[in-house]
């Protein structure tokens, strides 16, 4: 039940090492643990957006009455969408240390690999499990040969084939009105049988209509971009989207900007007459446990897209000693803490 955590423990024989917060004496037996950080993880998901004119774009307004289309390849970027997830790391600026004259002592801590307090008197931190999340992978459109037929393909001009072209369409549109006005002298079997006909008219049609009003693809991305809240801030430039590079850092004029607005609500913590007394008692020495503040915190780009949310932050708080009577129990009760703001979870005796 004891948790094992000399991979944490500082044995410090002849070793002296200042820390931010508080100094390992040489030949001190001692574990040390840090407070959590909060860092806000904004990512930013944007589309990539190719397009491509058809081979026959010229002909497009003559014969499909279609104006305005692609007359050269371009990509953009486009953002979609926003969201914001508080993301937990060890403040190395909030260390604290627990003495002990006997390692057994300190054996009753559990820590997390990054050092994090993770309880008293309780069984060895276990990592959750992470499912990896699956990313899409996303292909260009695959390129066809022209859809044409031979006699298209073998026309002396571009005009000729782009005219080939175009009456395949028309072909495909009045087979389509035959088969839905029933038509003709073989009717699909079944309703099913006339959806899969009436598909593979429609992407034959496509084909051949890419041809003169050109191709759209888009690949979907995502990136993210960390920020340490540290004060209130109003529309801080964390970041930029460029239409034609994608996301940008935050100096890149060539972008518009993401900003972020943080307002934050700080803990306080008033020492009271039982902490007075504590300084007192025997070991095992003083553990303390972080009360986290929160914010609220807004991101935008632009006019329209933009998110929100009232975070707990990790920093925004204050270090709190835990009550030594508790250590002090002649049966040790199991303390939990919450390894991403510092705060206890629970106490079961």
């Amino acid at each position: 039940m004891k948790t094992r955590i000399f991979s944490c423990l500082l044995l410090a024989m002849g070793l002296s090492s200042m820390l931010h917060a508080q100094t390992v004496q040489e030949n001190e037996l001692a574990v040390v643990y840090y407070m959590p950080q909060t860092q806000l993880a904004v990512t930013v998901d944007y589309d990539e957006v190719t397009v491509k004119p058809g081979p026959f774009y010229l002909y497009a307004d003559r014969y499909l009455g279609v104006e305005n289309v692609t007359t050269e390849a371009q990509t953009r970027y486009e953002v979609k969408n926003l969201h914001i997830a508080p993301v937990t790391v060890a403040d190395y600026n909030r260390a604290y240390k627990v003495v002990a004259s006997v390692a057994s002592e300190l054996q009753l801590l559990s820590l997390t690999p990054e050092g994090l307090l993770y309880g008293y008197n309780v069984p060895a931190y276990v990592a959750p499990k992470v499912e990896p999340v699956a990313t899409p992978s996303v292909t260009d459109a695959p390129t066809h040969l022209m859809p044409l037929m031979e006699e298209q393909m073998v026309a002396s001009s571009i005009a000729k084939m782009a005219e080939g072209a175009a009456k395949q369409i028309y072909h495909i549109r009045e087979m389509r009105m035959n088969l839905l006005a029933g038509d003709v002298e073989h009717t699909p079997a079944d309703g099913m049988a006339m959806q899969l006909v009436l598909n593979e008219l429609d992407k034959r049609e496509q084909m051949l209509a890419e041809l003169f009003i050109g191709t759209r693809t888009v690949k979907h991305h995502s990136h993210t971009i960390h920020y340490v809240p540290s004060k209130d801030v109003t529309d801080r430039i964390i970041g930029r989207v460029s239409q034609y590079a994608g996301v940008v850092a935050a100096n890149d004029l060539s972008g518009e900007p993401i900003r972020l607005t943080l307002a934050g609500t700080r803990q306080t913590y008033l020492p009271t007459v039982e902490d007075s007394k504590q300084k007192k008692l025997a070991l095992p020495s003083q553990l303390f446990y972080n009360l986290p503040g929160s914010a609220k915190v807004i991101v935008e780009f632009g006019k329209d897209i933009h998110t929100s949310a009232v975070l707990p932050i990790a920093q925004f708080g204050v270090a709190v000693p835990l009550a030594q009577t508790l250590l002090l129990q002649k049966n040790t009760p199991q303390i939990y803490f919450n390894t991403q703001t510092g705060n206890i979870l629970t106490i079961q005796k």
